[in-house]
């Protein structure tokens, strides 16, 4: 059978000595570092979905900023384009009307030259008619 002697208490006793030794300089410390690395890393993949995160949500505040600008630009554009239709077709319309009264005054003057060269061609015919009348009579 086994026997305990004193040698088995001392080896016990040693071991606990080395046990509590070694948990206090080696296990505790190394535990530590390994729970500080595995906060450090959870803090870490945190902070990186954060950036994530941030800078998805910055995009898409850029995404939807461009968009309401190219909508408002089309706004713009086509604004300007309507008021430069508007604009073209009130010159057009001041334009016909200037020409219209640039004609109109045309046609009276040509009128009025040919009411001037009809009573001129009126009278000469009248005088030649009378030169001819006396040269037959006489």
């Amino acid at each position: 059978m086994l026997q305990i002697d004193l040698t088995f208490a001392v080896v016990f006793i040693l071991v606990w000595i080395l046990v509590l030794v070694l948990t206090k300089v080696f296990f505790k410390p190394y535990l530590k570092i390994r729970e500080k690395r595995k906060k450090i890393l959870e803090e870490n993949e945190q902070a990186y979905k954060q950036a994530i995160k941030e800078y998805e949500d910055h995009l898409h505040r850029i995404e939807t900023s461009l968009k309401e600008a190219r909508q408002e630009s089309q706004v713009i554009r086509e604004k300007i384009v309507s008021e430069a239709l508007t604009e073209k077709a009130r010159l057009v319309s001041e334009i016909q009307t200037e020409v219209r009264g640039q004609v109109e005054a045309a046609r009276k003057e040509l009128q009025g030259q040919v009411e001037k060269l009809k009573s001129e061609l009126d009278q000469k015919v009248e005088d030649l008619a009378k030169e001819l009348e006396e040269k037959l009579l006489h």
